[in-house]
């Protein structure tokens, strides 16, 4: 019931939206299907993370905003965060999204045997390789990388590390405008995410 709740709500602010740009004369099409940023009053009081349905432990989702994935990730979702439900192709995927500064973070859990044993090797190469990177650094068992994606317009950090059980990793994107807020959440984040 909360999904379709959330799925609801989800699709009343995406029809708003358009609505509200067609109103002001702008091409609805052109809608990017992202939330707005909106105005935020000058005072407000730190709320509970929201954590959907889908979480490994539903005695989670009341907690201060720490989460452990079913192949036992562990981190924690900071303030202002919401949990989206969507479902990767394969393994299991825990996706946040902040609204207000549309930060996302998505963490990846493959366990032994779903994917190939170089998949590993495979990622560190491209990342190594990739020209929107402008950061690489490895270890025996993991890679880090950042960077720029669509023209410089969204700053991109991820790690991946390969485990006991499973391949793990975790993307977090924002709008290079929003990187005072982005970079402090991708150190904190990489800091307390524990594979």
């Amino acid at each position: 019931m909360k999904r379709f709740f959330i799925a609801v709500c989800l699709f009343s602010l995406l029809f708003l939206t358009a609505c509200g740009s067609a109103s002001r004369g702008e091409n609805p099409a052109a809608v990017s299907g992202e939330p707005e940023e909106t105005a935020t009053p000058a005072v407000e009081e730190p709320g509970p993370v929201e954590i959907a349905p889908g979480a490994a432990d539903l005695d989670q989702q009341n907690s201060s905003g720490s989460f452990t994935g079913v192949a036992g990730t562990a981190f924690f979702v900071p303030e202002g965060f919401i949990q989206l439900d969507e479902s990767p192709n394969i393994g299991y995927q825990y996706t946040f999204w902040h609204p207000e500064h549309e930060i996302r973070i998505v963490v990846n859990e493959i366990t032994p045997g779903s994917i190939p044993e170089d998949a590993y090797e495979t990622d560190c190469n491209i990342a190594a390789n990739n020209p929107d990177v402008t950061y690489f650094n490895k270890g025996e068992n993991w890679f880090v990388q950042s960077g720029y994606n669509n023209n410089g317009d969204e700053i991109f950090y991820s790690k991946e590390s390969s485990t006991d059980t499973g391949l793990k990793s975790f993307w977090i994107t924002y709008p290079t405008a929003k990187r005072e807020f982005g970079d402090p959440i991708s150190a904190e984040f990489e800091k307390n995410c524990h594979f």
